[in-house]
């Protein structure tokens, strides 16, 4: 519960007052009681050191018998059903020797159990676990879910036995795990036996070649006695409990649970001197952790060890009242004073949060320490605004040179990155002034909000810094960092060549001149109109029949000479691609136009899982590239391969990852949504996310229709012709039918002009022709 300055101030100082109060009032019976206390706490001290003693010396023994009897060839014996082990005479003698022992005990590796039971040990076990009336000791042997029990008399003669199916794994059971990986003997916290529902504690050992492990149990009962030789008072009892405040051993044995009071404070660890009641009467209670998760806990009579102390607390009790009320007054009046100017300084701190440093000003105080920390406010916020500005202006300049670099990685698309964000906060401009369809409830007005939306605007390509340029600016099909259609048309050369020397072999044998002129003519012609079908085909266009397709093919499968080595001067990488195919001796006969394995580039270290899980959707290819020059040069439409569409399509998905990767502050976490979604349709037909209308905020919407105008009449294009503005938003009039721009952002940008006042700025003259938008508005 939140409390005002005043009132915790007031209730500070009636507590304070209170408490002052309270200590004189009691410091007598205090110190009194505490005498009491302290006297009875050494008694605790020196019976928890006895009793400590007492476990000491009785752990100490059992560990010693462990470990004297580990080494004991016996216990590694195999065990079967049978009662007489070779370890029963050794396991008998131990608890003949020391009569406090229940059971001793041991389990091997494959979960056989073989245990002695000491039915003399107390005179209730006989009954519990059904014994003849004769039996001194049982035996328990364990095998396969088959437990099996033998009574014998003192001199180990059988007396009965019985079997119960019954699961029992002593792999699994804390005595055998802790003990497997120990190399000493441990000793367990205390538990409830099973057999017994009697308190104990487990001591156990790892036997040698780490077989199996030998154990020993100790019941905690045997304890009852000398905790009630422990007693100090009449009324006062002793007892041991575990860390669930259950009791395992107590100077009176009929008491079988805890004072629910004093069990909840066992249980919160709260070894301090508690009070509580019974129904004969208060008590005070004592505590402590002992050995082996044991506590220790002594109860007394409370108004037997108080009553000498009690007397004289009326007249305490009405100073105290006094004193409160004559302070109230005072400690209003104080609070008043402190209360309005950290009210102040609060609001201060408030115009320091929203970054309104401006008007952050000192606060009228005549307290010398709020002085202080306004000044200090006021100081911090002007160090903070001065920093703020520095780091808005770098960041503003980081953006731009990332912008300019990628303008100027290519010629084809220079002044993109910068001519989309100029464009973006024109029509966001009028966006935020109109109150038709998606505008009404669309505000983006707020400074900070502004500059999300630029940054993100000029940052909408900076994964191009990723795409190569050769992709970028590929003007032909046979393009990759150069034109291979001059390696072509060098082929139709050699064919040419080989024409020609062929003409001449017919001349030298005798042919007829003139019949064998016309077949060279022939030849030469045919070549001529090959290559420039084939040449034709390099330019690309809006569409390539399957007749075109047919006939290249046909081209393709011409076959030339090749003389020389083709795996010499290679780079390592081509080098390996090279030797995916097996090396043909020179000479060695090729086709003109052909899609070797040299020509496909794998696509490696691709994160498929990563990029499905950042919901990417965009197909991804095979390949990285194909270089195929039949596969190139079959390309339909454009100059492009489905491997280059990718990646130049990639680059939204870097410019996602790249800034998705960036901790931006909260006012600048729109940044990787405005500058990734701009290839997203309202039906979920766009990449790289396949995004629906209604995760496609207005800043996306707007920032997808100013990257297709600007590409539109971009006249910096290598695949198109800029075009004119009516031609511009005729195809975007199209694009709106078909949801791949939002209808109100396209009314927008007709009815308030931003078409034109960005092709004053940016278009050549020739593009700025008559719009009529009355066409597109009905």
């Amino acid at each position: 519960m939140r409390h005002t300055i005043r009132t915790n101030i007031l209730t500070i100082f009636l507590l304070l007052i209170g408490l002052v109060s309270v200590s004189l009032l009691s410091s007598q019976y205090y110190f009194s009681q505490k005498l009491a206390k302290s006297a009875t706490e050494k008694t605790f001290e020196i019976i928890s050191k006895n009793i400590t003693d007492k476990i000491s010396s009785q752990n100490s023994e059992i560990v010693q018998i462990l470990q004297s009897n580990s080494e004991n060839t016996s216990l590694l014996e195999k065990i079967h059903i049978d009662y007489n082990h070779p370890a029963l005479t050794i396991l008998t003698h131990i608890m003949t020797s020391n009569p406090s022992i229940y059971a001793t005990y041991f389990a091997h590796e494959d979960g056989s159990f073989y245990e002695v039971v000491n039915l003399n040990e107390s005179k209730t076990l006989g009954q519990i676990f059904s014994a003849p009336s004769q039996s001194h000791w049982m035996i328990l042997v364990h095998i396969e879910n088959e437990l099996y029990y033998f009574y014998l008399s003192k001199e180990l003669i059988l007396l009965s036995e019985r079997l119960e199916h019954k699961p029992y794994n002593p792999l699994e059971r804390p005595w055998y795990k802790s003990a497997y990986k120990s190399s000493n003997v441990v000793i367990t916290g205390p538990y409830i036996f099973s057999n017994l529902q009697q308190a104990g504690t487990s001591y156990s050992i790892k036997l040698p070649n780490a077989s199996g492990v030998f154990a020993i149990d100790y019941r905690l009962e045997r304890f009852n006695n000398y905790l009630a030789l422990q007693r100090f008072e009449e009324n006062s009892e002793i007892f041991l409990f575990n860390k669930e405040a259950q009791i395992i051993a107590s100077s009176n044995p009929n008491q079988k649970q805890i004072n629910p009071l004093l069990t909840k404070a066992l249980l919160q660890n709260n070894h301090e001197t508690i009070s509580y009641s019974s129904s004969d009467g208060d008590y005070f209670a004592i505590n402590k952790p002992l050995l082996q998760d044991i506590y220790l806990a002594i109860t007394m009579d409370k108004d037997r060890l108080l009553e000498p102390y009690r007397m004289n607390l009326l007249y305490a009790l009405l100073i105290a009242a006094i004193l409160l009320l004559i302070s109230l007054p005072i400690i209003i009046y104080a609070t008043t004073i402190i209360i309005k100017p950290i009210k102040e300084l609060i609001e201060q701190n408030e115009l320091i949060k929203k970054r309104v440093f401006t008007d952050v000003t000192p606060i009228k105080t005549d307290i010398i320490e709020f002085i202080e920390l306004s000044n200090s406010m006021v100081s911090m916020s002007q160090s903070i605004s001065t920093y703020q500005e520095s780091q808005e202006k770098m960041l503003d300049a980081i953006v731009k040179l990332i912008a300019d670099a990628i303008d100027a990685k290519s010629p084809y698309t220079a002044g993109h990155c910068k001519r989309v964000p100029e464009l973006a906060l024109m029509l966001l401009k009028s966006a935020n002034k109109s109150q038709s369809g998606i505008f009404q409830e669309f505000s983006l007005n707020d400074k900070d909000a502004l500059r999300e939306f630029e940054l993100g605007a000029w940052l909408h390509d900076c994964g191009k810094v990723t795409t190569p340029e050769y992709v970028v600016d590929k003007s032909t099909k046979l393009e990759t960092i150069y034109n291979r259609i001059h390696e072509v048309r060098t082929r139709f050369e050699v064919l040419h060549r080989d024409a020609q020397i062929e003409y001449l072999k017919e001349l030298l044998d005798g042919h007829d001149k003139k019949s064998a002129a016309k077949k060279l003519q022939n030849k030469h012609q045919k070549l001529q109109e090959e290559f420039a079908f084939v040449a034709q085909c390099n330019v690309g266009g809006e569409y390539f029949s399957d007749e075109d397709k047919e006939y290249l093919e046909k081209i393709a499968n011409r076959e030339w000479l090749r003389y020389f080595d083709d795996t010499l001067g290679l780079g390592p990488d081509e080098h390996l691609r090279k030797s995916r195919e097996k090396h043909q001796p020179l000479p060695t006969s090729e086709l003109l136009l052909a899609d070797k394995s040299e020509h496909i580039i794998l696509r490696e270290s691709f994160d498929f899982t990563s990029y499905e899980e950042s919901g990417f959707l965009l197909d991804v290819p095979e390949y990285q590239y194909n270089q195929g020059e039949l596969y190139n040069l079959s390309i339909e439409r454009g100059t492009l391969t489905p491997e280059e569409r990718y990646k130049i399509n990639e680059h939204i998905i870097m410019t996602i990852k790249m800034l998705e990767s960036i901790p931006f502050p909260e006012h600048l976490r729109k940044i990787p949504e405005y500058a990734g979604t701009h290839h997203e349709t309202l039906i979920g037909t766009g990449y790289p996310r396949k995004l629906s209308e209604k995760e496609l905020s207005v800043p996306a919407r707007i920032m997808a229709l100013c990257d297709i105008f600007e590409a539109l009449t971009a006249s910096d294009r290598p695949y198109k012709k800029a075009k004119t503005l009516s031609e511009s938003l005729k195809i975007m009039s199209y694009m709106v039918k078909d949801k791949h721009i939002d209808a109100d952002i396209f009314r927008l940008f007709l009815e308030e002009g931003i078409y034109l006042e960005y092709g004053k700025l940016y278009l050549d003259e020739a593009q700025i022709d008559e719009v009529k938008i009355e066409e597109y508005l009905s």
